[in-house]
């Protein structure tokens, strides 16, 4: 799972799985999606830090669970579709202050039904948390360096991993086209305080990227591609998934 500081909680491409007209409905009243959804996920942080304080008040051990830490929340589905009604609920409370449409009113009172549930089932579950948060990766370096392997264009992944092994949310693809006579050299920026390697997942298209090393790179070294060219392995995951679960007045440990 993603971590809720590695940016949006949804996307626009949620928003529209639960409503097939909302790009109409931006196009149309000049309603920013992008900006809802931040603003969206402003007003749960809110809600967030607040349920997380109270909670703190219940353990006074001075544990990790007891401090409210949002850099620590990971996004779990059921925090992801509060975000997508709560953002469906901003666009339509939108449209409708400018026309006051009894159409706009409907689906505003609807989708803020929907995002108040949703926010209900999200504390029952829990607030999902890390012990040791590692971020999302910065897109890699990509460069051609001397050497020899198969030409063509390969897109490319990286993940930071953590000393327990935990690997956080890999970047967005990037890509590069190399020559035969040339090797492609993957570089990871940014490292964050905690982290301990990195991972490279490598393929030809975006979506069919798999692993390259089969132990985390140290910070600070590249990987090049071998002359045999990319390796079969597994394809990236989606971020650390969450330690424990914080519920009213308890604490859920994982397993």
């Amino acid at each position: 799972m993603a971590l809720l500081s590695d940016g949006t909680i949804s996307t626009l491409g949620d928003l529209r799985d639960y409503e097939s007209a909302i790009f109409e409905l931006a196009s149309t009243e000049q309603i920013d999606l992008s900006r809802k959804l931040a603003l969206a996920k402003q007003e749960i942080e809110v809600e967030l830090t607040d349920f997380l304080l109270r909670q703190s008040m219940h353990q006074a051990d001075g544990s990790a669970e007891a401090r409210p830490d949002l850099g620590r929340v990971v996004v779990t589905p059921a925090l992801r579709q509060w975000h997508t009604y709560h953002a469906l609920a901003l666009s339509y409370r939108d449209a409708y202050s400018t026309h006051y449409n009894d159409r706009y009113l409907g689906k505003w009172k609807g989708y803020e039904r929907l995002a108040s549930e949703a926010s209900r089932k999200s504390f029952d579950i829990g607030i999902g948390l890390v012990y040791d948060p590692i971020p999302k990766a910065a897109p890699a370096r990509l460069s051609a360096t001397a050497g020899s392997s198969p030409g063509g264009t390969y897109w490319v992944r990286v993940a930071w991993t953590g000393a327990s092994g935990q690997e956080g949310e890999p970047s967005d693809p990037v890509y590069l086209t190399v020559t035969e006579d040339s090797a492609l050299a993957v570089e990871a920026t940014d490292a964050p305080v905690n982290a301990t390697g990195w991972n490279v997942y490598a393929g030809i298209t975006s979506d069919s990227v798999e692993l390259q090393n089969a132990t985390p790179l140290p910070a600070g070294t590249n990987w090049v591609m071998p002359p045999e060219g990319i390796a079969r392995g597994r394809q990236p995951g989606e971020g650390q998934p969450a330690a424990y679960f914080v519920t009213l007045r308890r604490v859920l440990q994982r397993g």
